[in-house]
């Protein structure tokens, strides 16, 4: 089995906190044989629930115990994300089909919790029957690293486009 130390709840720091020392079965991590963005050296992770409704979730590293991503389900975010799943991520994930992969965003909450923002440019896309992920690096200029999740009383009305871009930044 894998065992993971809990580190400091940071939030945006991105270590996870409140659960001390776990133990977790091998048939929950995911592989991600490329690591991260940055963190290559990162391949196992296990998906743990942040928040009690389940739409925010902590993608904790079994390898860097102090590394954990804030996820959500991108569609949640932006109902109209629309990503290309090329031939190489398919066989990469063993994808039967594009869309049986699970895409996820990764977001960074800072102090003010309104202020969270979503990496559009750097989706995480998982095979949840094989267990493999990887991140892809997106080039769009319709995304962005740090789009707007919440829309504050100062929102501006929407373009109506459909795709929440009023909140980004």
């Amino acid at each position: 089995g894998n065992t993971v130390t809990g580190g400091s709840s940071n939030r945006s720091g991105g270590s996870y906190g409140g659960l001390g020392e776990i133990e977790i079965p091998e048939e929950t991590v995911i592989q991600f044989p490329e690591g991260l963005v940055g963190f290559h050296d990162a391949v196992r992770f296990v998906i743990f629930d942040c928040t009690e409704d389940g739409i925010f979730k902590w993608l904790q590293s079994c390898d860097r115990p102090e590394l954990a991503f804030v996820i959500c389900e991108a569609r949640l975010i932006v109902p109209n994300y629309e990503i290309l799943i090329g031939e190489k991520e398919q066989t990469a994930l063993k994808l039967q089909r594009p869309e049986d992969a699970a895409v996820c965003l990764i977001l960074m909450i800072p102090t003010d919790p309104q202020e969270t923002t979503a990496n559009l440019l750097g989706p995480i896309v998982m095979n949840a029957e094989t267990r493999i992920g990887m991140q892809m690096v997106l080039v769009n200029p319709h995304y962005s690293a740090r789009h707007r999740v919440f829309c504050g009383a100062a929102a501006t009305p929407a373009s109506g486009d459909g795709g929440g871009s009023r909140c980004s930044s």
